[in-house]
């Protein structure tokens, strides 16, 4: 009984850890400048010229200069950083950091 639960136990930390490695693997960040808004949808111009389209849902964490926004805060030419998961095809937004200032 007890080789079964330490088994047991070796198999769910094993399992939690490649979990936990997938998980990570599947984050993405960039940085760079809103270029377009279409409701829930937000393009992102990179540093490196790359489009990246992004969904930002109501549990999106959206801070503007260091404070607490909305979504509807987000504006054309603002940089900003982003962290996603990656979903399949799509990435869902999990924190964006945006400037006041336009570029």
């Amino acid at each position: 009984m007890c080789k079964l639960t330490i088994s047991l136990l070796v198999a769910v930390a094993a399992v939690a850890s490649y979990t936990n490695h997938v998980a990570r693997a599947e984050e993405v960040k960039c940085e760079g400048t809103i270029t377009k808004i279409d409701g829930e949808k937000v393009t992102v111009k990179t540093t490196t010229n790359q489009e990246q389209h992004m969904t930002v849902l109501p549990a999106t964490k959206i801070m503007i200069d260091g404070k607490a926004a909305k979504p509807s805060d987000l504006k054309i030419g603002q940089r900003v950083r982003c962290t996603c998961n990656k979903e399949g095809d799509r990435m869902v937004c999990n924190l964006i950091e945006a400037s006041s200032r336009a570029e």
